[in-house]
C-alpha cells in the first residue's frame, strides 16, 4: 500500500499540475487493443460478455454483467504498467489492495483514479456502489477515455492494467487492459 501511496502522491502531483491547462487541444489519443474479463466464480456470475469496438478511429468497450446474488465485499488488487515509446522502460504507475466498495465513495480523493472512475460511470447504465444488486443487468456502452479529461501532456507509450476482484476470500473477476497513447496523427 505504501508503494501505491507513493506513485500515487507522484502522479496526484503531476495531474494537478496540468489540470488548469484542460481546455488545451490534444495532440494524442487513447487506443485499447485490449479489454479481457475472466470470472472465476462461476456460482456468482449469471451472464458477463465485454468486447472492444472499433469505430471513427477510436475504440470503445460495450458489455454487461448480471450477478447471482447481491455482493456486499469486493476487494480490489490493481496495477498499471507504462512504457514510454522513447525509452521502452517499463514504469509501475501504481499497484495496490484496496476495499473496492469504499474506494468508489472515495476514488474522488485521487486525481489518477478520480479521472477513471468518473469516465466509467459516465458510461454504465446503473449506480456503481456496493452492494451489487442481483439480476441487475450492469451495461457497460461506448466506454472509452476522453483525453479531454485528462492532462493535456500525457507521454506516448503503451500501458497494461489487471486488476482482479475478490469476494467472500475468492477470485471473482480478472479484468486484463491493454492500449497505447498515440500521437493524435497516427492512424
Amino acid at each position: 500500500m505504501k508503494a501505491l501511496a507513493t506513485s500515487t502522491l507522484f502522479w496526484l502531483m503531476w495531474f494537478s499540475s496540468h489540470i488548469g491547462l484542460k481546455c488545451e487541444e490534444r495532440n494524442f489519443r487513447i487506443k485499447m487493443d485490449e479489454f479481457s474479463v475472466k470470472y472465476k466464480v462461476r456460482d456468482l456470475i449469471q451472464h458477463i460478455d465485454f468486447r472492444i469496438v472499433n469505430l471513427n478511429n477510436r475504440s470503445y468497450v460495450n458489455g454487461e454483467m448480471i450477478v447471482n446474488s447481491d455482493v456486499n465485499d469486493i476487494l480490489m488488487h490493481t496495477t498499471m504498467d507504462f512504457w514510454k515509446t522513447t525509452t521502452q522502460k517499463k514504469i509501475k504507475l501504481y499497484d495496490g489492495r484496496l476495499d473496492a466498495c469504499q474506494f468508489l465513495k472515495t476514488s474522488h480523493r485521487n486525481g489518477l483514479f478520480k479521472i477513471y472512475v468518473k469516465s466509467f460511470k459516465k458510461h454504465v447504465n446503473g449506480n456503481l456502489a456496493c452492494p451489487l444488486k442481483m439480476n441487475f443487468n450492469y451495461t457497460l456502452t461506448n466506454w472509452h477515455m476522453d483525453e479531454r479529461d485528462l492532462p493535456p501532456f500525457v507521454p506516448l507509450g503503451k500501458f497494461r492494467t489487471v486488476t482482479e476482484y475478490f469476494t467472500q476470500d475468492r477470485l471473482a473477476l480478472r479484468i486484463v487492459t491493454q492500449g497505447k497513447v498515440l500521437s493524435y496523427k497516427t492512424n
